[in-house]
């Protein structure tokens, strides 16, 4: 618009996601606009802890042998990216974000990762036709993924359309073109 009237822009809605971590599952709703997939994409091998992020009505559930009761909470702070092994979402506002923030990750590369407990099954992305080296970023994006969780043959692999796994946490993964 002319003479410095701009039209207000539509706020997103929530995205709902799903951390998951060595020790915990946790669904919660992500705030789009400063989305844990921004923080993510900030992190870098260096300093892996990425800021703390307030997710909103979260479920977290212990995985393993945690006698933790599974609880819901209002507000759930992530103070690190330590942990956290793969975030993933369905939501379709989620493939916005993923193209804003890791616009430079083009390359894909049909993948299985052992991170913790866990294997992963999916699609990640690099810059360029090399595979991710993980020298700067401690994430990568991750397309069409399916976890599972090795300690519990009963627990319902986790999948997720879009997300990020942690590179900190892979013990190594394959890849092909």
């Amino acid at each position: 618009m002319f003479f410095g009237k701009k039209e207000p822009e539509t706020p997103r809605n929530p995205i709902r996601i799903t951390i998951v971590t060595d020790e915990y599952l946790i669904e919660a709703w992500d705030d789009p606009e400063l989305s844990i997939f921004y923080a993510a994409y900030d992190s870098e091998v260096d300093d892996p802890t990425g800021g703390a992020l307030i997710l909103k009505d979260a479920y977290v559930k212990p995985l393993g042998k945690i006698n933790t009761p599974a609880r819901t909470f209002t507000q759930w702070r992530l103070p690190s990216f330590v942990k956290v092994i793969a975030i993933l979402s369905d939501d379709p506002i989620t493939e916005d974000i993923m193209a804003e923030a890791w616009v430079n990750y083009v390359t894909p590369f049909k993948s299985l990762l052992y991170a913790g407990a866990f294997t992963i099954e999916g699609t990640i992305f690099s810059e360029d036709d090399n595979p991710p080296d993980f020298a700067l970023r401690t994430f990568v994006p991750l397309e069409n993924s399916i976890i599972t969780y090795q300690f519990d043959k009963d627990f319902k692999p986790i999948q997720g359309r879009w997300g990020v796994v942690n590179s900190v946490l892979m013990h190594g993964f394959s890849i092909e073109k």
